[in-house]
């Protein structure tokens, strides 16, 4: 299984990369997929690196919301085997069950696993440009941080491969909904807007994410160099192909099954 691992004690953390010896690429989305026995028999591949089996697993239908949902026990086997199940219109998923699989998919946008091991708690983040207009890293964050579900000051971040600030290209409308939603949260966003030439501009995407993370007291981060432009041998880009796969940011708690 070609991933990154970020992580493996009390939670184990990672996320999968493009492999062209797999299935489809070793597309992990069933809602982004042309053969979705393909894509189940790379997550089946995946169960057996993590030891967590398919019904141990609880994943949602992301739709660039700021939308977030607590897995619970009564959750697992949600998305996991039919796209149909998946709790629908979430884009941020957390839980305290140990042994319960949550993650998220992701090709251009970023992937952020957070992780406070002494709680325990993990939750990843779906974040393209439209979740970051909506700040849902911050909102997410910070809703977890007053319900005591984690602690910034302890908590870790692990940014997937996505497009990098060179790279992501968007029009004025969309710097508009980034500024605006500086203001709304008091966050300066200027040091990531390049513009250019021609009504466009540049953005940095895993900067102004990681920008929320440190206003809330994370300090425990480490961001990607993978440009999935920049990188097709082991990224999927919906910018280069139009029609891709997609990585999986994943995370879950250990403990040791009676």
């Amino acid at each position: 299984m070609k991933q990154i691992q970020w992580i493996d004690t009390t939670v184990y953390g990672a996320v999968t990369l493009k492999d062209q010896s797999a299935p489809e690429q070793n597309n992990m989305a069933l809602h982004v997929c042309q053969d979705p026995k393909a894509v189940l028999k790379n997550r089946i591949a995946l169960c057996e690196t993590t030891g967590i089996p398919l019904k141990n697993w609880a994943l949602s239908w992301q739709k660039h919301t700021a939308n977030r949902a607590e897995v619970k026990r009564e959750h697992k086997g949600r998305g996991a085997t039919k796209k149909e199940t998946s709790l629908m219109d979430v884009d941020a998923l957390f839980t305290h069950e140990p042994n319960v699989l949550i993650g998220v998919f992701t090709a251009d946008c970023v992937g952020i696993l957070l992780c406070d091991e002494q709680t325990p708690c993990v939750c990843a983040i779906h974040s393209g440009w439209k979740g970051t207009a909506q700040a849902i890293t911050y909102h997410t964050v910070k809703a977890l941080a007053e319900n005591g579900d984690l602690v910034p000051a302890r908590t870790k971040a692990f940014f997937s491969p996505s497009i990098l600030f060179d790279s992501l290209e968007v029009g004025m409308e969309v710097v508009e909904q980034i500024e605006a939603m500086g203001r709304e949260i008091d966050l300066d966003v200027e040091p990531f807007i390049r513009r250019v030439n021609g009504g466009k501009a540049y953005i940095d995407n895993q900067g102004l994410n990681i920008e929320m993370l440190r206003r809330l007291g994370v300090r425990d981060i480490v961001p990607t160099g993978l440009d999935t432009k920049k990188e097709p041998a082991d990224c999927f880009s919906y910018r280069n192909d139009k029609q891709c796969g997609e990585h999986f940011t994943y995370g879950f708690i250990k403990k040791e099954e009676n």
